[in-house]
């Protein structure tokens, strides 16, 4: 067999079981939790319940609260599954918006449902339902106002002096500044995010290669070239912006380096 249908099968094997180890991993872990919380370890283990005094603690409806905690972990772990892998198999860029967004939301849902047997309580275990309450919703609104600024489409301005790639992680190269420019077919090793956003075919921020080797990805479609550019005292950049044909860049960048 050719020696790069092998490489690239082995890369696309990879990936696949990556991806549905993090869909069935975050999804059994969901549903572990509706085992793991019971009556004997609540005091310690059960988020709001363990901080309550023991007047709170007493008066609090437990063994009704974790029939609930149960049956909702169980349906929520099973449908967050599911849910994954259909997205997987229609469309993995939405895949992303589900990992972050569902349980944010699903969470959110419950904390709301079982608003009951808080309010009911003391003055202090209402409070604490509001600020609950109101810091995950808060956090719901932040994660998906970065998501949907995240996916924003990158665009392309060329200066006098140098190129811009506007929008979300966008940066701006001095043409003086360019050591080097190289045509990928692949993208390099990637071993973590440090910051910025990826899910499916989209990538952007700053991330870490192999031997630690820091790259500035901004990757916005399925790409077949990656254009490389290296910078002095700057992170190498990695461009594939849609709309934007890579090899007529790099000819273009070529032309007006060399005027």
């Amino acid at each position: 067999l050719d020696s790069n249908f092998l490489f690239w099968s082995a890369i696309i094997i990879t990936y696949i079981t990556l991806m549905l180890l993090i869909i069935l991993g975050l999804g059994g872990v969901f549903f572990g939790m509706a085992y793991l919380i019971t009556e004997g370890n609540a005091s310690m283990l059960l988020s709001g319940y363990n901080t309550m005094n023991s007047d709170d603690q007493k008066s609090f409806p437990l063994k009704e609260y974790l029939v609930d905690f149960k049956r909702f972990h169980q349906r929520f772990g099973a449908g967050f599954t599911a849910l994954g892998l259909l997205l997987y198999v229609v469309n993995e860029d939405w895949l992303g918006y589900h990992l972050g967004i569902t349980p944010l939301l699903a969470y959110l849902y419950f904390f709301w449902q079982t608003r009951k047997y808080s309010l009911v309580q003391s003055k202090n275990t209402k409070n604490q339902f509001w600020i609950g309450f109101t810091v995950q919703l808060t956090t719901l609104v932040v994660v998906v106002g970065l998501l949907v600024w995240s996916d924003k489409k990158n665009t392309l301005v060329w200066t006098d002096q140098s190129i811009e790639i506007e929008g979300p992680y966008g940066v701006v190269i001095p043409f003086e500044t360019i050591e080097s420019i190289a045509l990928l077919n692949e993208l390099p090793e990637i071993s973590s995010r440090l910051h910025g956003y990826s899910t499916g075919s989209v990538a952007k921020g700053k991330f870490k290669g192999a031997q630690d080797v820091p790259y500035h990805l901004l990757l916005d479609k399925p790409y077949g070239k990656i254009l490389q550019i290296n910078c002095t005292g700057e992170d190498p950049v990695l461009l594939a912006l849609d709309g934007i044909d890579e090899v007529a860049l790099e000819k273009q960048l070529k032309a007006r380096l060399r005027d």
